[in-house]
């Protein structure tokens, strides 16, 4: 049954009020300009690189003298080449060089990082008599 237009609407505006990150949902995100997208997701990581420390090596002393990570890419970062993620905050470095130790820290910090299962399932029969 194919969904009437009325519906697919509805759903659409369900998901725009998905919370998507602190402080801004789906629908108030995709309305951003790109600049404005990236200055928010810099935002959200420089949580994960001020834990992972980042701040101590920053060439930015606003970010040393705070201990933690304040800094934005500049517009001379977003168009150098190698180019700069811009998600990321200009710590990370070019060409997204520390972006995997960022990423690392994030499923560290979710809880995700378990790689060994918890319960390695029943002990084999001949495991007994050991």
């Amino acid at each position: 049954m194919a969904r009437s237009e009325e519906e697919c609407r509805r759903l659409m505006e369900e998901e725009d009020r998905q919370p998507y990150l602190p402080g801004l949902t789906w629908g108030e995100f995709s309305a951003l300009p790109p600049r404005r997208k990236s200055h928010e997701l810099q935002k959200f990581t420089q949580h994960f690189t001020t834990y992972l420390g980042f701040w101590k090596t920053c060439d930015l002393s606003s970010c040393r003298r705070a201990k933690a990570c304040r800094g934005f890419l500049t517009e001379a970062q977003y168009r150098a080449n190698p180019g700069y993620q811009d998600s990321f905050p200009p710590c990370v470095g070019p060409g997204g060089a520390r972006q995997q130790e960022v990423l690392a820290g994030m499923r560290r910090l979710g809880g995700a990082d378990d790689d060994e299962p918890k319960y390695d399932g029943r002990r084999q029969a001949g495991d007994a008599d050991e």
